[in-house]
């Protein structure tokens, strides 16, 4: 049966992306799974902000998207990044294709005003993805989403969510430069996601771990089968497993690396 992976790829992870991936991809689809990639690109459009002297404006520690913020994030996201990955996958033997979710209107959303032209997934769409992976394509995906008004800027982790959820996938991966969830002061072997939200709750997890650990929550919620959470940087690293409350009425492995 053919299975489908999401797979949220960390624009500065993809820098340093250990190349051993593309093989491990390139077996997935050997089996007839099918497989969508939505990338971030937060350091670069950052980068480019700094290059253009656009000022960042933050509101409750959010970015603000404002007019020129987003068309760097147009030019940044949509380009340059997106190319990057789109060039270093077909190179080795994955068919990708470079989308943002405005292509078919394949992501909608609502904006949230105090964020400016900052986004909430309300639809998916999804015959363009899946149409693309029937036929053996990657859906490469960046979190530029259609709104009433026009184009908004999408959370990374938060769209990835959506997207996974409207396309029903089997596996969810987070590939990140993090090695694992630290609780207690140690990298956990084994921890349930009411740990994780103690571990929230106490700052214990804490910075931009927070927005990760709660995609991952969310994904287990959402009754995805398998959660990852895995270095970018080292294909062949284990790390924690988390497992859902057995009362619960799913269980789903998450694994941190």
């Amino acid at each position: 049966m053919t299975k489908r992976k999401l797979i949220k790829l960390g624009g500065s992870v993809f820098e340093q992306l250990d190349p051993r991936y593309y093989e491990e991809w390139n077996q997935w689809l050997a089996k007839k799974n099918e497989l969508i990639i939505l990338h971030g690109g937060g350091p670069a459009l950052s980068a480019y902000c700094r290059d253009m002297n656009i000022k960042a404006e933050f509101n409750n520690g959010i970015r603000v998207t404002t007019e020129q913020v987003l068309l760097g994030a147009e030019r940044v996201l949509g380009g340059e990044v997106q190319s990057k990955i789109v060039y270093a996958l077909n190179e080795n033997g994955l068919p990708a294709i470079g989308l943002t979710g405005i292509d078919g209107a394949s992501i909608r959303g609502k904006q949230q005003p105090a964020f400016g032209a900052v986004g909430e997934v309300t639809q998916i769409n999804p015959k363009l993805f899946t149409t693309l992976m029937a036929s053996g394509f990657i859906p490469v995906v960046t979190s530029l989403i259609t709104g009433t008004e026009g184009t908004l800027n999408c959370n990374g982790d938060t769209c990835a969510i959506a997207v996974a959820k409207g396309l029903a996938v089997d596996e969810f991966e987070l590939l990140t430069d993090v090695s694992g969830v630290r609780l207690n002061g140690t990298f956990q072997t084994e921890v349930t996601v009411a740990e994780l939200e103690a571990g929230i709750g106490s700052a214990e997890i804490n910075g931009g771990m927070i927005p990760k650990v709660e995609a991952v929550i969310e994904a287990v919620r959402q009754g995805i089968h398998q959660v990852k959470i895995r270095s970018g940087h080292d294909v062949t690293s284990q790390g924690t497993r988390i497992k859902e409350e057995t009362n619960e009425r799913f269980t789903t492995d998450v694994f941190t690396s």
